[in-house]
């Protein structure tokens, strides 16, 4: 699915529709690659994602971080991490996508529950757009916020990302993300 179609999706919602606004404030995005000498953690918070939530329990997503917002603590790491990931040219890390929650929007947000789900997603990465299945824990809140956790790899080299090296040996080809999201609803 391409980012103009799900803009429209999204603009276009049906009534009866739940339209949801990621909080970056209570969010994160963390990412964590492996070297055979030590593990790399980088998380952000600056998100920006908007969802829907239609009546009959498709929901649709979309959620981007830019890539120099990733901070691993270490400020020469983050540095090369951003030369490697060509942030000047792919300034963002994009993820969207479908899912769809069973029993529809009204008997999931009645009960103020939880529904696992599987997002047929997109994750655009180094310009690089790859889909894949991402599994979701969606959790409604009686408040109108939904929270949103899940964790999928990505490999470097399908997104055409040269691995960095420390003393010779490069880092593993798996990047583990971890998605922790806030999302809150928009007043009607």
């Amino acid at each position: 699915m391409n980012v103009l179609a799900l803009a429209l999706l999204l603009a276009a919602s049906p009534a009866g529709a739940q339209s949801f606004t990621v909080d970056p404030a209570a969010s994160s995005v963390t990412y964590h690659v492996v070297h055979k000498l030590h593990r790399v953690d980088g998380r952000t918070s600056t998100l920006e994602g908007k969802a829907v939530l239609q009546p009959d329990g498709k929901l649709l997503a979309m959620v981007r971080a830019p890539v120099s917002s990733f901070d691993s603590g270490d400020r020469n790491r983050d540095t090369h991490m951003l030369e490697v990931m060509e942030a000047s040219r792919f300034p963002f890390v994009v993820v969207k996508g479908v899912a769809q929650l069973e029993g529809g929007l009204l008997a999931v947000a009645q009960k103020a529950t939880t529904a696992d789900v599987k997002l047929q997603a997109e994750v655009e990465l180094h310009g690089v757009k790859e889909p894949m299945t991402i599994p979701l824990t969606v959790e409604l809140r009686p408040d109108g916020t939904a929270r949103v956790k899940g964790a999928f790899e990505v490999s470097l080299e399908r997104h055409q990302i040269e691995r960095p090296s420390l003393l010779f040996v490069k880092i593993d080809d798996a990047c583990k993300v971890d998605v922790d999201l806030v999302a809150r609803a928009a007043k009607p």
